[in-house]
């Protein structure tokens, strides 16, 4: 079917909530190797991550599992600033907020989001720390391993969060309470070059 000059994709989809399209999308087998995301009102989709990717939300998790927290690789998460529906790289929360298995997460149970950066930065620095900081997450740590660094960022606010501290891989990222430990960095990779 071709579009004509005045009809969008959008005026001709039979599922007018963008969340319920998230949800048609994910029920469709032939994209289940997909992470699909609502990142400000536009589906994205994409394939799985690379391995120095994966082992940094793997190691991640079990530093939390450690300490007793419930650490959720890809969990969709809502809130009722509406056009989003991130699923983290990894979301960190408690068991009890958990108990009911709501599915997507809402945001207000979580104590701490994580990002890896791949290639979109702009998504992960600015509209999900955006989201994210609106939804009233108390922590989001945002790690790059294009550069090397970790940036935590705190007291959220309606522009994001009003505080950032960036530390480079091999530096201990102190947490504040209800956590009270450091996230060890030391055996996170740098990307290696493009060729």
């Amino acid at each position: 079917m071709t579009l004509t000059h005045h009809e969008t994709a959008e005026d001709m989809s039979p599922i007018d909530d963008p969340h319920d399209l998230l949800r048609f999308l994910e029920d469709l087998p032939e994209l289940d190797q997909l992470k699909i995301e609502l990142i400000d009102g536009k589906i994205v989709m994409q394939a799985s991550e690379a391995p120095f990717h994966n082992q940094i939300v793997m190691k991640l998790g079990m530093q939390f599992e450690s300490h007793g927290w419930t650490a959720l690789p890809d969990q969709a998460l809502i809130s009722p600033i509406s056009s989003f529906e991130p699923k983290a790289d990894l979301t960190v929360t408690t068991p009890e907020a958990m108990a009911d298995n709501a599915n997507p997460f809402p945001a207000d149970r979580v104590a701490l989001v994580v990002e890896i950066v791949s290639s979109d930065k702009d998504v992960d620095y600015i509209k999900k720390r955006f989201w994210y900081g609106m939804s009233e997450i108390p922590l989001y740590l945002v790690i790059d391993p294009n550069i090397g660094t970790c940036s935590l960022h705190s007291q959220p606010h309606t522009n994001g969060y009003r505080t950032v501290t960036t530390l480079e891989f091999g530096e201990p990222v102190e947490l504040p309470e209800p956590f009270g430990f450091a996230v060890d960095t030391s055996a996170f990779k740098l990307y290696p070059p493009k060729p």
